[in-house]
């Protein structure tokens, strides 16, 4: 096949899979017209700065966006000292990347005491050492590092056998419908509203009923039956909308996002967060949307 037909040809299978992803989604939900709201005891985003120079990359096409770091203080019932989360969500790893040592050095400086995967960390045609290598590059925390699956988790081929061994290998811990009292709270997590194999009621009644709980569930659709029973749930999947448009908002996202497009919402008193994520879907664009590293700090209510 000549270049110019294999380009065609490549062109082709783009425009089918972009017009096959727009069909599994929402354009311009109304809700995606909301900014992302603040968290209950304040919220601060800055751009973290792009080194020059550099080969492109698969998150290369996302930092003239400008990568962030937004930061959230969230009080909360049961925690007796200040707990630092570390929020990743939505990187779609496929291949080597030059840009992941980028994130590797936005990461570096951090200092959770938990570090959480939302799911989707992957995507179709993802590497063995591209995965192992972001691994890698997490900070230590001492509560533990725990991944959570999205949709593209069970779609590329990571399934939780598979995947859950790598993760270990790595030093994280995949959480199926299942939970872990960690001391000072108890983490959760569902599987995928699209993808997995859910079994809410079990779980729901598995949580406990007293004591602060955070659950991390990838699609933030889930969160009406996830409300009054974990105090905070962490999403990702929408990518913000990943394209807002002046007075239009979030121009498409994706089936499970439900009204939760970015930042936070309440509920039957519990909190959730739905993140921007740090990739892409569909295609490689952001436009007023930039992706974001999330910090939350629990803080002791009252």
């Amino acid at each position: 096949m000549s270049g110019s037909m294999g380009r065609a040809a490549a062109a082709l299978r783009f425009g089918r899979g972009l017009a096959r992803g727009l069909r599994m989604g929402v354009f311009f939900p109304p809700e995606g017209r909301l900014p992302g709201r603040p968290a209950p005891g304040g919220s601060t985003e800055n751009s973290l700065p792009s080194p020059a120079g550099g080969p492109g990359g698969r998150l290369d096409a996302l930092w003239p966006a400008g990568l962030a770091l937004s930061q959230h203080r969230l009080p909360l019932a049961g925690i007796r000292a200040p707990l630092r989360l570390l929020q990743l969500s939505d990187v779609h790893l496929r291949g080597p990347d030059p840009a992941l040592e980028r994130l590797a050095a936005a990461m570096a400086p951090l200092r959770p005491d938990l570090v959480l995967l939302t799911g989707d960390i992957v995507t179709r045609g993802w590497q063995e050492p591209t995965v192992r290598a972001f691994l890698r590059s997490l900070p230590p925390a001492p509560l533990g590092r725990f991944a959570a699956m999205g949709n593209w988790e069970h779609w590329s081929g990571a399934d939780p056998a598979r995947w859950g061994a790598l993760l270990a290998s790595e030093g994280v811990t995949l959480l199926v419908e299942a939970g872990r009292d960690l001391g000072p709270l108890h983490l959760a997590a569902t599987d995928d509203l699209l993808a997995g194999s859910l079994d809410l009621p079990r779980f729901r009644a598995a949580l406990p009923a007293t004591g602060p709980t955070v659950v991390m569930s990838h699609s933030p659709a889930l969160f009406p039956a996830l409300a009054g029973g974990a105090q905070l749930v962490l999403s990702g999947h929408s990518h913000g909308g990943q394209v807002r448009l002046p007075g239009l908002g979030a121009v498409w996202v994706p089936r499970g996002t439900g009204p939760y497009v970015a930042g936070w919402y309440q509920e039957q008193g519990s909190h959730l967060f739905v993140s921007r994520g740090l990739g892409w879907s569909i295609a490689p664009l952001r436009l007023s949307c930039p992706p974001e590293l999330v910090e939350i700090t629990l803080l002791p209510a009252g």
